[in-house]
């Protein structure tokens, strides 16, 4: 499945974005460039994937919903302190590619802390939330508060299913608050593993403060899998509860 609607106009896709169609917005969060040259400045040397990655999955999703706006809710870039010469070169090649196609909305997150001086040279602007009549996003680390519908970042949601030998399928998801009307999206970086989310949501030992508002049972988790797309695994009570998986004898 390609997408899957959640409330009217609001759909969840096997992109990893949050598609608004009354707003013809797509929303991404956590694309984290410039990870690679952080790692190997660590002495950890990974190979530079993460721009193609995030790139292709963009052109898929300019491609399918042709959205007025991209909105990147926060952690465009890696690194806390500073600007790194890949984190430059990454950030100007996806604005270039990318400005003339669709507005680019940038949205500050943790990791974006010196972002503007880059964003500058561009003549682009990073704001702090971004907020429609119907939608509030803003990215997660602080607490700005829950209102309308709120869409977060910054949790980086996964799953993991273990089955009864003890293998894991571990996957990027969204989760999904009715109650509170809260959407958290997967990162899109191609080096983030996640958090698993019957882990830390259940325990409160997440990354996102306003989540103490919320009811964690109430959350509903929708993995994205390679070959089924997104997949509605159900509420995160009942999953942590039972995560196995079956194995095929």
């Amino acid at each position: 499945m390609q997408e899957i609607q959640i409330q009217p106009d609001v759909y969840l896709s096997d992109l990893g974005c949050v598609f608004l169609q009354d707003d013809n917005s797509a929303v991404i969060s956590d694309l984290h460039l410039g990870f690679e040259e952080e790692m190997n400045l660590r002495g950890v040397f990974l190979p530079r994937m993460q721009r193609n990655h995030v790139e292709s999955v963009v052109d898929r999703i300019l491609d399918r919903y042709n959205p007025d706006r991209i909105i990147i809710n926060g952690d465009f870039k890696h690194e806390f302190a500073r600007n790194l010469p890949q984190e430059w070169d990454d950030i100007t090649h996806f604005i270039d590619k990318y400005r003339s196609k669709v507005s680019l909305v940038f949205v500050r997150g943790n990791h974006d802390n010196f972002l503007q001086t880059i964003l500058g040279h561009k003549n682009l602007d990073m704001i702090e939330s971004y907020e429609t009549d119907r939608y509030f996003m803003y990215h997660g680390d602080k607490d700005r508060g829950l209102k309308k519908i709120t869409i977060l970042g910054h949790e980086h949601p996964s799953i993991a299913l273990r089955d009864e030998v003890g293998g894991v399928v571990k996957m990027p998801a969204f989760v999904y608050n009715a109650e509170s009307q809260v959407i958290i999206t997967p990162a899109l970086s191609f080096f983030s593993s996640g958090t698993d989310v019957t882990h830390s949501l259940m325990s409160q030992d997440h990354f996102t403060p306003v989540l103490s508002r919320t009811n964690p049972k109430k959350f509903r988790v929708f993995g994205l899998t390679e070959e089924f797309g997104i997949v509605d695994f159900g509420d995160l009570g009942d999953l942590q509860s039972d995560r196995s998986i079956s194995r095929n004898p």
